[in-house]
C-alpha cells in the first residue's frame, strides 16, 4: 500500500468497510475521475468514442481485460447507459481491482485496532487518529517533551541552535522535519505529550555512530543528522556553528532518502 494512500478518503472508508462511491475515485486517481466527468459533459457524444464495458490493464507486462458486466467487452457505452458505465468503472477501480491488497493491509491493521474501535468515528475522524492533528505544530510543545543522550540537554549549544533554527523555519520545512524524526508531518491529536516514544536527541558522535564517522573518514560536522522513525530518535551531530547545523538539517530533510549513509 502506498503511503500516501493512507490518508485518502477512498482507503479510509476500506478501514471502516464504508463502500466507495463515485465522488470518492478523485482521491485515487483524480485523472480518471475527470475523464468520467467529462463523458457527461454537453455536447460529448459518447459512442463516437466506441467505449464497451470492459477495461484493459497491463498486469506483469500483459494485456487483461476486466469486464464491468457479463459480455462487456461487445456492450457498447451510450447515453442511455453512460450513466452505469461511470458507475461501473468507479466501483471497479475503488471496490475490486485493490480489494485483495488492501484487505491484506486491512487483516494486519485490524490485529492493532480491532473495527470496532474505529467504526465510530468517520473518515475524517479517523483520518485525525491516524495522521494527527493538520497545520504548524506547536514547538513549544515539542521542546517541553523532548528527551536528549549522548551527552546533549536542553541547555546544551547544540540544542540551543537546533531549536532556535527549527524557529526560523517555515511551516512546510518544520513539516518536514518532524516527518524526518518521526515518519509523521503532523502532531499527535492530543499533543506532543501522547508522542510514543517521546522524541530523544542524541549525540551521533557517541556510540555506534562515532564507529561509522571514522569507517567513513568524515568528521562529525562532515556528517548529516540521521534518524530512527521507530523510536521518533534523531541524531544530531554536535555542529560548531548553527549556520552549519541548518544546512545539514535542511539538507537531511529535504534529500527524500531512506536507509543511505549519511
Amino acid at each position: 500500500i502506498n503511503a500516501e494512500y493512507m490518508g485518502a478518503d477512498f482507503f479510509l472508508n476500506f478501514m471502516i468497510q464504508k463502500a466507495n462511491l463515485v465522488d470518492d475515485l478523485i482521491s485515487l486517481d483524480p485523472q480518471l475521475f475527470k475523464n468520467l466527468m467529462y463523458l457527461k459533459s454537453p455536447g460529448v457524444n459518447v459512442e463516437d468514442l466506441c467505449l464497451t464495458f470492459c477495461l484493459e490493464e497491463d498486469i506483469m507486462g500483459q494485456k487483461v481485460k476486466k469486464l464491468l458486466m457479463p459480455n462487456g467487452e461487445n456492450v457498447d457505452v451510450t447515453q442511455d447507459n453512460l450513466i452505469i458505465y461511470i458507475n461501473s468503472v468507479a466501483r471497479y477501480k475503488l471496490n475490486q481491482q485493490i480489494a485483495e491488497q488492501t484487505q491484506a493491509f486491512l487483516n494486519g491493521y485490524y490485529e492493532v485496532l480491532r473495527l470496532d474501535w474505529l467504526k465510530p468515528f468517520d473518515r475524517r475522524e479517523l483520518l485525525l487518529l491516524i495522521s494527527g492533528t493538520p497545520g504548524e505544530f506547536d514547538l513549544d510543545d515539542l521542546m517541553k517533551h523532548t528527551q536528549y543522550a549522548g551527552g546533549y540537554s536542553p541547555n546544551h549549544r547544540v540544542i540551543k541552535n537546533l531549536w532556535e533554527t527549527l524557529r526560523g523555519f517555515d511551516a512546510e520545512h518544520k513539516s518536514k522535519f518532524l516527518h524526518f524524526v518521526t515518519s509523521c508531518p503532523k502532531p499527535p491529536l492530543m499533543g506532543f505529550a501522547h508522542l510514543h516514544p517521546p522524541l530523544t536527541i542524541r549525540c551521533a558522535d557517541d556510540g555506534e555512530g562515532d564507529s561509522i564517522a571514522r569507517a567513513l573518514h568524515l568528521t562529525d560536522t562532515d556528517r548529516l543528522p540521521t534518524a530512527s522513525t521507530c523510536f521518533n530518535l534523531l541524531k544530531l551531530p554536535p555542529y560548531n556553528s548553527q549556520k552549519h547545523l541548518k544546512r545539514k538539517l535542511l539538507q537531511a530533510i529535504t534529500s527524500n532518502s531512506g536507509f543511505e549513509l549519511s
